[in-house]
């Protein structure tokens, strides 16, 4: 038979779980945030320089590579990691996955009219919604690194509004480095200095 949980049992379970996903987001969430950023940031650089230099949009397809690569990288060093740490997840974890998934295919669904619609604003849409992601991964799990890299990830995303030539393609880079390999760097350096401790 399960116990009832007066208010304060319930707000010290709700306290732990909140922390747990912290700890494990520090361990375990730089990697694809890395990933992410920096196949993100290559894909945009490298359609910058195909477009400036042949003046051919075509190149615009290879924005492809950032699910392809980044799933790829993130699955084989991710199944390898899993393995070697045996890692688990939380309710919260999972959620703050499902929501990375949601945000993954409304961004592949926006893919399509930006390629038939010229004056789509996909590269706005594609960082604002990052940007949330980012944000609310942050707010859920009460880590202000991530809650302030989003917001800045959403402030530069509108930008994006009024950078719409080619040159939009180097203020997007920059928007990623800050909202995806910013924050991965620090979750990264968080999880080596916690791992120092405890050793």
């Amino acid at each position: 038979m399960e116990k009832n949980l007066n208010e304060k049992e319930s707000l010290e379970l709700i306290t732990r779980m909140i922390d747990n996903t912290r700890k494990g987001m520090e361990k375990n969430a730089a990697l694809p945030m890395l990933i992410f950023g920096y196949t993100s940031i290559v894909t945009t650089l490298a359609v910058w320089f195909a477009v400036i230099k042949t003046e051919n949009h075509i190149f615009h397809l290879l924005w492809i590579a950032i699910p392809v690569i980044g799933w790829l990288l993130y699955g084989l060093l991710g199944r390898a990691r899993t393995r070697r740490d045996g890692m688990s997840q939380s309710h919260m974890g999972s959620l703050i996955g499902r929501i990375w998934i949601f945000l993954a295919g409304v961004m592949m669904l926006c893919m399509v009219p930006a390629f038939v619609l010229r004056e789509f604003p996909a590269s706005f849409i594609m960082t604002l919604l990052a940007a949330i992601g980012v944000s609310c991964t942050g707010l859920l799990v009460r880590y202000a690194p991530l809650i302030i890299c989003g917001i800045l990830g959403v402030l530069t995303s509108f930008v994006l509004l009024w950078v719409t030539d080619i040159a939009s393609m180097v203020v997007l880079a920059a928007a990623f480095a800050i909202m995806m390999v910013l924050p991965g760097h620090i979750l990264h350096h968080a999880a080596n200095k916690k791992s120092e401790k405890n050793a």
